[in-house]
């Protein structure tokens, strides 16, 4: 390459390689969320999460929605039912409001759940429950 004669950089490669979407602190989403890849929370969520993927609630994080994942890892707070075809994580940090139905659950002590718990044999066998509204309207 001559002095003065420089090549214009090439914009990024703007295909997606990242392995995990994340949703950073101090940022609110209110929406849905939906897709394939890994989700990590580490601000705010509210409304509808619908992956086939893993979600991440980090401590701090604040999540208030029907989630459906293929797994979910919670050490921050849930509002609203929790289904995961594979597995449920709840670490100490976690607080969940809300029903849990997954063939397999692992919560370490000093989690906080208030609400029911569905284990299901196999991931065809997951299907959400009535939402919180739906439960009230049946009272």
């Amino acid at each position: 390459m001559a002095f003065g004669k420089e090549q214009p950089s090439q914009p990024p490669d703007l295909k997606s390689t990242a392995a995990v979407t994340v949703i950073a602190r101090d940022t609110r989403l209110i929406g849905e969320i939906s897709g394939s890849r890994a989700v990590r929370v580490e601000g705010g969520v509210q409304g509808k999460v619908e992956l086939r993927a893993t979600l991440e609630i980090a401590e701090g994080a604040t999540v208030e929605a029907e989630v459906h994942a293929s797994a979910v890892r919670i050490a921050g707070a849930v509002t609203g039912n929790v289904t995961a075809t594979q597995r449920v994580e709840l670490l100490a940090t976690a607080r969940v409001k809300g029903d849990v139905s997954t063939p397999a659950l692992h919560v370490v002590e000093g989690a906080k759940l208030e609400g029911r718990v569905h284990m299901v044999p196999d991931a065809a066998s997951v299907a959400p429950g009535p939402t919180a509204s739906e439960l009230e309207k049946n009272s």
